[in-house]
């Protein structure tokens, strides 16, 4: 079995994995094709990273003139700090993670200047090429600088983009002047039940039996969700032998937590999608803050409601100094209990 909720990778063995998406990839394939830029925004685990993953193999398989420079944006907060990653990507010849640490400050001028410097060189030595830069995991703040004080500068840039970011995010990266950057737009919506359950059979790598039928169908019956999640109930009903009402506690525990999210205000269903796509964090966690784009007091205020709802869960860690830090998670789907009377 193959249930780890990583990315999928652009490999023919990842790919193989890969599953709908379809309209999505069309328009994304075609929006590159004719020299538009694209914008990806879905849920944390709706599986972004694997969509622009396959955009990049097919494109590759089908020997395009499409070359791609990929990078990981969730380190960089400003402006300086995603066009650092970008330029170092390009530098490295096209793969490089995000990691903006130690490097020197220089204005979002200069590096664009330098940005267009290496996309002319790429294009010296390939010519007939087009450039792509993926971007993965835009913040609103550094991206609402980039792609839109910055997007008269970047336009003069010979290259395409394709970026992607949270769904919770996405009002604030498009504030205006960005909102006209990306002319093309997708937003990924949950996977549909014959989805889902392809999925899974490409994971299980069995021949289809009864008990795996079975399994399939216990996964897939409540409603369609992310590829996370749904990998992440297949995961604990793999590990749990039992039979009967038993095996049903984490999929009744995703439907119930899933309406207590849709029951909350929005500001409440951006931060449990952020907490789930992160895990453990603080009000004060340097990440979740960027991301957001909140102050400390508006977290703390939101997740009192998330608690109210049961919707996350809180721990202690002694840091040795002065108090503990409170750290807050999404409540797995089988601890879930709605605390309202019934």
């Amino acid at each position: 079995m193959q249930l780890s909720a990583r990315p999928l990778l652009d490999n023919r063995s990842d790919q193989s994995l890969f599953v709908g998406r379809t309209d999505a990839l069309r328009r994304i394939e075609g929006a590159l094709r004719s020299g538009l830029n694209c914008l990806v925004a879905g849920e944390p685990g709706s599986g972004k990273t694997s969509l622009v993953r396959a955009v990049m193999f097919r494109s590759h398989e089908a020997q395009s003139r499409l070359r791609f420079t990929y990078v990981r944006a969730n380190e960089a907060h400003s402006a300086v700090d995603l066009l650092l990653a970008v330029v170092a990507a390009s530098r490295a010849g096209g793969d490089e993670a995000g990691h903006t640490a130690a490097r020197p400050v220089r204005s979002p001028i200069d590096l664009i200047d330098d940005l267009a410097g290496e996309a002319a060189h790429a294009l010296e030595a390939e010519p007939g090429i087009a450039l792509v830069i993926v971007v993965e995991d835009v913040s609103a703040a550094a991206g609402g600088e980039v792609f839109g004080a910055l997007r008269d500068e970047l336009w003069q840039v010979d290259v395409r983009w394709l970026v992607t970011t949270s769904a919770a995010l996405l009002a604030g990266l498009l504030r205006p002047p960005a909102d006209v950057f990306f002319e093309t737009r997708v937003e990924l919506g949950t996977l549909t039940v014959d989805e889902a359950a392809e999925l899974l059979r490409r994971r299980l790598e069995q021949p289809v039996t009864p008990d795996t039928a079975d399994f399939i169908a216990t996964v897939t019956q409540s409603p369609p969700a992310t590829p996370r999640r749904l990998l992440e109930v297949a995961r604990e009903l793999a590990a749990e032998p039992a039979v009967g009402p038993a095996r049903f506690t984490t999929v009744q525990g995703l439907t119930r937590r899933a309406v207590a999210i849709g029951e909350l205000s929005r500001p409440a269903r951006m931060l449990a999608q952020e907490l789930e796509a992160l895990g453990w964090a603080s009000a004060s966690d340097e990440r979740l803050l960027g991301r957001m784009g909140w102050t400390r007091p508006r977290v703390v205020q939101v997740i009192a409601e998330l608690e109210s709802r049961g919707v996350v869960q809180m721990r202690e860690e002694n840091t040795g100094r002065g108090r503990p830090r409170k750290l807050y998670r999404l409540t797995p789907p089988a601890q879930f209990e709605d605390p309202r009377p019934t």
